[in-house]
């Protein structure tokens, strides 16, 4: 008999015992049901943090390069004298992280951008209240930076030299809460609780302070009579006088007034540690010019003894997740030390493909206790057509063509029970996401991004259907080998 004969014969039986067949079929849409169910949350929970969270804030693409402290500029100055390296040469100086070096950076290979990471405290006056915040640059080019794409209100800087800022809304809180009067001030530390605010409202409240005036107060640098060198002392009031007034006490200091042009959200409510405490971003060069303002003494005595300068640090984002290896290397070779997280990301695919593992062997369970029933299903079809399987090994049919038979009626199951399958693990996960994404929105009290808590790719879809049929034929095996070992004088004298 060709193929299409076996399986027409296959199908005939299976439609023959239409109540025993369909409840061998529900075990299998059950234990397929249950591994894409579990699979897929596992994949869509992996899916979620390294796609969405981690690469909004650019998490594993980004390599922060370190540049060399002052007092390794010493060390091998004093120490390095006469020393020489294995070839008899004497040891480079460290490589100082300047503009040049950017620049080298940049024409890296698989380096999308490379920006100078530079930060400092200062006090800044805004609605008549002075108040200590964390300033750092922001690069001119967002598409370059996805952290600045999102804002709940205005545009991001004109140009390299406007007289901008852009703010967060921790910067709006801190300089609006309330305290002395009863009412709580804003919460301190990295995880702040979300606003109690629609985004409709939070993007309300944003608008109006777009194109409002904030002022940044620095110290005066007064010019040394030498030429050069600048006076970092403040102009402090003498012992036993009362401290000056606010008003006196701000013209003393210098001023620089900035227009607000744009309010960044805080990431579903909550701050991160590892994103910076920065609640004002102003254009490069100007942090520049304000950072040296307000440098540290001591950093300045470093650089006059060794008279080198450059950053400290600049963020080097990777176009690619899969060269960021390679850019690790290069810069290892430039002589730079370097922070990245990319090189733990296998390690943390590692830790969801053993949690993957483990929810498709529970689910697995569901699909093993299905193959005891296809097994029993297709025993009790021997029993039943005995006298059959003997007519036809009388008429020439073999041993093989009858295991086939049987192995088509469970590969049949297989099949049938996996497609209703993947259709019912599909079904489970939309009302489950549904239901999550409701329940979320009822306890922030407004609208929500959707979150897709599962995923099911094409593999897992091809994955468990041929599973599915897999187990299904090994369920076969013995009760086709046993009706293929049925003697036929015997089985014709069944009754």
């Amino acid at each position: 008999m060709n193929f299409s004969d076996l399986l027409a014969l296959a199908w005939r039986n299976l439609r023959q015992a239409k109540l025993r067949t369909a409840l061998t079929t529900i075990g299998v849409v059950v234990g397929v049901g249950a591994v894409v169910t579990m699979v897929s949350f596992g994949i869509g929970l992996q899916e979620n943090l390294l796609r969405d969270a981690f690469t909004r804030i650019d998490f594993f693409t980004t390599i922060t390069v370190l540049g060399p402290a002052a007092d390794t500029f010493l060390s091998a100055a004093e120490e390095g004298q006469g020393e020489e390296g294995a070839d008899g040469a004497a040891a480079p100086p460290p490589p100082l992280l300047d503009d040049e070096a950017l620049e080298g950076l940049r024409r890296l290979p698989g380096v999308r951008d490379v920006h100078p990471q530079i930060r400092f405290e200062g006090y800044v006056r805004f609605e008549e209240k002075t108040r200590r915040v964390g300033m750092g640059a922001a690069p001119i080019n967002i598409v370059a930076n996805p952290r600045f794409e999102e804002r709940l209100a205005g545009r991001h800087f004109s140009s390299e030299e406007a007289r901008e800022v852009i703010v967060t809304e921790r910067f709006l809180r801190r300089f609006r809460a309330r305290s002395g009067n009863g009412a709580p001030a804003e919460r301190r530390g990295p995880f702040v609780a979300p606003p109690e605010q629609s985004l409709e409202e939070r993007q309300r409240l944003a608008e109006a302070v777009i194109g409002e005036t904030l002022t940044i107060l620095t110290l005066p640098l007064e010019e040394a009579p030498s030429g050069g060198e600048f006076d970092f002392s403040p102009r402090m009031s003498p012992r036993g006088e009362a401290p000056p007034a606010d008003g006196e006490a701000t013209d003393r200091l210098a001023r620089e007034a900035f227009t607000i042009v744009g309010v960044l959200p805080t990431a579903e409510g909550v701050d991160l540690p590892f994103a910076g405490n920065q609640l004002v971003y102003l254009p490069l060069p100007i942090v520049k010019r304000l950072a040296e303002r307000q440098r540290d003494p001591l950093q300045h005595m470093a650089e006059m003894l060794t008279g080198r300068s450059g950053y400290g640090s600049a963020e080097v984002r990777v176009g690619d997740l899969a060269q960021v290896e390679a850019v690790q290397n290069e810069i290892r070779r430039l002589g730079f030390r370097y922070l990245s997280l990319g090189n733990r990301l296998e390690e943390i695919k590692r830790v969801f493909l053993i949690v993957n593992a483990s929810l498709a062997l529970i689910g697995g369970l569901a699909l093993l206790v299905a193959s005891f029933g296809i097994s029993n299903t297709l025993i009790m079809s021997i029993r039943e057509r005995t006298r059959e399987i003997g007519l036809m090994k009388a008429i020439g049919g073999t041993d093989g063509e009858i295991m086939r038979i049987f192995l088509l009626e469970a590969g049949l199951i297989g099949a049938a029970g996996g497609l209703l399958g993947l259709a019912s693990g599909w079904t489970i996960d939309r009302v489950a996401n549904l239901l999550a994404n409701r329940w979320m929105a009822q306890q922030v009290g407004g609208t929500l991004r959707q979150v897709e808590f599962f995923s099911i790719p094409w593999y897992l879809s091809g994955g468990a259907l041929a599973f599915a049929v897999l187990i299904s034929l090994l369920a076969a095996l013995y009760p086709a080998l046993r009706a293929a070992r049925i003697d036929p004088i015997r089985a014709l004298r069944h009754d």
